[in-house]
This record gives C-alpha cells, sequence and structure tokens, in this order.
C-alpha cells in the first residue's frame, strides 16, 4: 500500500486515468521519439472526426500540458469540435534538444499539426492561447495564417505585458519576483502561486505531488524559456502582430499572474471589437480549470457549428 500511494506512483494512476476518459471522448495521444527527444500531443482519432464540425487548436501555458490543462474541458468541447492539443516543448511528455524562443515553440506546434494526416486538423484552426500559450499562438496565428480561422488570445502574454506589475503581486506575499513566483520549489511557495486567485482545500500530499510532477519537472529548461523572453522583452513590446483572422480576447477580471490591463491594451492597440472582447467576472488566470462550464460554454457560443 505505501508502494502504491507514494507521489510518483499516485501521479502516474491519475495521468493514466485521464488518458483513458479522452480515449473515451476519441482523444488520442501521439508521440514521436526522435534523435533530439520526444515529440507528444493529442488529438482527435480518425474513427472520430467529424468534417462538420471546426478544429480547436489549444495551446496551453507555462506549466500546463495538452492533456494537464484541457481534460477540464475536452469531453464537452469535443462535442462540438475535433481537437488538437500538443504538449510545448519542455511540457507535458514533449521534451526535445532546442534552443529556448517562441519561435521554436511556434514550429514545433505546426511540425505537429504537420504531422497529422487528415487536413481538417491542419486548416481553418481556432487557435486558443493560454497565457506562455497566448505569445506562441499569437505567433503562430500571423506565421501560419493561412491555417486559422480565428485566434482566442486568453490571459495571454504579449508585448502589453507589464512584469513589474506581476514582481509586485510576488513581493506582496514575500516572493521576490514574478520568476520565483511562477516556478515554486516549496510546498509553501505553490500555495501561495495557487492561492492568488482562490483559497486552497488541497492537503499538503496533494499539492507535493502537483509540486514534484509538474513545477520541478523540466524545472531548469522551463526557467531558460522565461530567461528568453526576459532578454528579448524590448523585442517583443515593440512588436505589433498581423493577425489577418478575426481575433477574440478572453481574460479573467481577477488574473492576479497578466492583469486586466494587458487585456486593454490589446483591445486598444488591435482594435478588438467589443463583441469580440470579454471580460470575466470572478474568474483568474485559468478560467478553463477554474470555472469549465463557463469556459466550455463561451467556446460553444462562438465558434460551434450551428444546427
Amino acid at each position: 500500500m505505501a508502494i502504491f500511494f507514494s507521489s510518483c506512483n499516485l501521479y502516474n494512476w491519475q495521468q493514466r486515468r485521464v488518458e483513458r476518459r479522452m480515449v473515451r471522448n476519441g482523444i488520442v495521444g501521439l508521440s514521436k521519439v526522435t534523435s533530439d527527444g520526444t515529440e507528444n500531443g493529442y488529438c482527435t482519432s480518425k474513427e472520430n472526426l467529424d468534417l462538420s464540425k471546426p478544429t480547436l487548436l489549444l495551446i496551453h501555458g507555462y506549466h500546463g500540458g495538452g492533456l494537464d490543462q484541457w481534460s477540464p474541458n475536452i469531453p464537452v468541447l469535443s462535442e462540438h469540435f475535433n481537437i488538437v492539443a500538443p504538449d510545448l516543448n519542455y511540457h507535458g511528455k514533449t521534451k526535445f534538444d532546442s534552443n529556448f524562443s517562441i519561435e521554436m515553440q511556434v514550429d514545433w506546434v505546426h511540425r505537429f499539426i504537420s504531422s497529422l494526416e487528415v487536413s481538417c486538423l491542419q486548416n481553418n484552426l481556432i487557435v486558443i492561447g493560454s497565457s506562455y500559450g497566448g505569445l506562441v499562438s499569437a505567433r503562430f496565428c500571423e506565421k501560419y495564417a493561412n491555417q486559422v480561422k480565428a485566434h482566442v488570445c486568453y490571459d495571454g502574454l504579449s508585448g502589453c505585458f507589464n512584469k513589474s506589475t506581476t514582481d509586485s503581486i510576488a513581493q506582496k506575499h514575500g516572493i521576490p519576483n514574478a520568476f520565483a513566483l511562477l516556478n515554486p520549489t516549496t510546498v509553501k511557495d505553490l500555495k501561495t502561486l495557487a492561492g492568488l486567485q482562490n483559497s486552497v482545500n488541497a492537503s499538503n500530499f496533494i499539492l507535493k505531488i502537483a509540486l514534484e510532477n509538474h513545477f520541478l519537472k523540466n524545472r531548469n529548461e522551463k526557467m531558460e524559456l522565461l530567461n528568453y523572453l526576459d532578454r528579448n522583452e524590448s523585442q517583443l513590446k515593440s512588436h505589433k502582430f498581423y493577425w489577418p483572422m478575426p481575433v477574440y480576447i478572453l481574460w479573467g477580471e481577477n488574473d492576479q499572474i497578466i492583469s486586466k490591463q494587458s487585456a486593454y491594451c490589446l483591445k486598444r492597440i488591435y482594435q478588438i471589437p467589443d463583441n469580440q472582447f470579454s471580460m470575466i467576472p470572478n474568474a483568474g488566470h485559468i478560467l478553463n480549470m477554474e470555472n469549465p462550464k463557463v469556459f466550455n460554454q463561451w467556446v460553444i457560443d462562438r465558434f460551434a457549428t450551428k444546427d
């Protein structure tokens, strides 16, 4: 019993449980081992593809994963959409030798999509990018615009992000800066991060599992992803994206990681119409996990095929 309930075994059991549930919803995992490492992602299986449905490309945030972040949503969304959800490099099951640039992540996502054999999973994509994945999706929608039908910036990183705001939030909680806040090394620090939005009810044992299997896994490489953004901050802030497709903004009003001021900045710079801008009350940084029902309905209302 002690072996079964060790944190590693319990985490692996939970992961298999989630994967089995995804299979029941028509989602399969696709892994490829190369000389550089492992590439992994998830998509609707051939048997469950529906050409009448639009396709969602879901790009997770920092410390997330194709299943880790989107598993609360896929059972409902897969009824209305075909799904593509890659693990970004150094997240989930993907880890291959590379630089740490946004361009690297963008090209990996495109490589994963290009490897899929069905064209409906490669074109007319509705791209939803969360947090760090929001910057990946922003560049993807610019670079591969001919494959994109709509772009959703969902509490996403952008040139409007003000790191000093997140630094100040971290310091209020006794943590030196945003990087340390986002990369906890102790259960106490993880409680601080998780508690920015809501009170934390999970036991220390569960938090230790999350810490070991999400936040400490590939920690050095993940820190390098943030260091890349820090070194290139001026270039990021000066770049204005060109998006020929409709752009939507979805944001949590109480986001303590990337504040709502970033959303209003994006709206102003890119002249986003009011009916494509959604500020969700009582929501934080990851609405899709905090309140899956609200997130799912928002996506369905805007992008599902109408009968």
